[in-house]
């Protein structure tokens, strides 16, 4: 078996804005202008959204994987809300047709106790000529990832490419990180770069995607957006931080993106907040807040902002049966059926009314 770093050519790289500069596998810059949040720089070493992309023809593909050696920002949180197939862990997809990748298998890392692990993911009788992707843990570090093919394997370029050079650029906190979708290939950030065909920038903070201007300044060195989305209401202590720190948040983004469409993502309605005395109310004012600072830069003249309730389209009913309240894990984070459904909604919003 022949081992490849990805990290060179033919192998593609994707979902880390500051690789080019920085040359590892983290999604914020190692030396930012100014200092990041304590919690934001910690967990941008987590690498949710990352991908690696190459073309082979191949009987045998495995995976030998170094963690990070140095601790997750989280780490004494045992999260139980979040699969182990999410932490620690890669998706493997494969596409005959360089188009449609087809989901195949997880590098299980075993209760997340293993800081080197070499998992075999695919293995065939004949040999198979198969463009493949590699999907990033979720939650976790990592500081090393071997390819491993079979000695008579052939590699080249990836045969998919995107549609353009834009980025999806997704910010927020743990949802928008990936909890607790069972896997990483099923959050929403790879939902949109999948359904989009455009390359997705993860930038979900657990805990922590709270509008700092910090976090905003370096969002906004991102080049060549799509859109950005910003779902942070989870996450700010209170509605009086919200209302302050989001419109600052979006008029520093401004500055460098005077065009680029923004969507702001109200916390959707839960089960809980129907029959806890106050959440329902402090879920509208929110709400409304969030509301008001779209609508006060629609009339100040920004045509490209938007807001989208992403419990708009989940719907109330199946076959006569509520299931409106079935899409979380624990009433916060979504399950696979809440990322399925809110993405679902939120493509075609960004698709019929953002004209992505």
């Amino acid at each position: 078996m022949k081992w490849y770093n990805p990290q060179a050519e033919p192998f593609k790289l994707y979902g880390f804005p500051f690789y080019k500069q920085d040359q590892v596998y983290r999604r914020m810059p190692l030396a930012p202008s100014k200092p990041l949040p304590e919690a934001v720089d910690g967990l941008a070493n987590e690498t949710a959204g990352g991908q690696i992309r190459f073309h082979a023809k191949f009987k045998e593909l495995t995976l030998q994987v170094s963690l990070s050696s140095k601790p997750g920002y989280f780490d004494h949180i045992r999260a139980p809300h979040t699969a182990e197939t999410a932490k620690r862990s890669f998706d493997l997809y494969l596409s005959r047709d360089g188009k449609d990748f087809v989901f195949i298998d997880v590098s299980k890392n075993l209760h997340g106790t293993e800081h080197f692990y070499e998992r075999s993911l695919i293995s065939f009788d004949e040999e198979q000529d198969l463009d493949v992707l590699i999907v990033f843990p979720s939650y976790g570090g990592v500081d090393k990832v071997l390819i491993g093919l079979n000695d008579e394997a052939e590699i080249s370029a990836p045969w998919h490419k995107f549609d353009d050079e834009r980025k999806i650029v997704v910010y927020g906190g743990s949802i928008q990180q990936g909890a607790s979708a069972s896997r990483n290939g099923m959050g929403m950030s790879a939902l949109l770069s999948k359904w989009f065909n455009l390359e997705a920038y993860n930038l979900g903070f657990n805990s922590s995607g709270k509008s700092e201007p910090e976090v905003a300044e370096v969002i906004a060195e991102i080049e060549n957006p799509a859109v950005l989305l910003i779902s942070t209401e989870g996450n700010c202590p209170s509605s009086e931080w919200l209302e302050e720190k989001l419109a600052a948040f979006i008029d520093i983004y401004r500055q460098k993106h005077p065009e680029t469409p923004i969507v702001v993502l109200p916390f959707i309605v839960g089960g809980k907040d129907t029959f806890v005395p106050g959440l329902m109310e402090r879920r509208m004012r929110d709400r409304d807040i969030q509301r008001k600072i779209v609508d006060d830069r629609k009339n100040a003249g920004d045509e490209n902002i938007y807001i989208y309730c992403l419990d708009e389209d989940i719907p109330k009913e199946v076959n006569g049966h509520s299931i409106w309240h079935e899409v979380t894990v624990d009433g916060l984070h979504y399950n696979e059926l809440g990322f399925y459904w809110i993405t679902e909604g939120l493509y075609k919003f960004l698709k019929e009314t953002v004209n992505i």
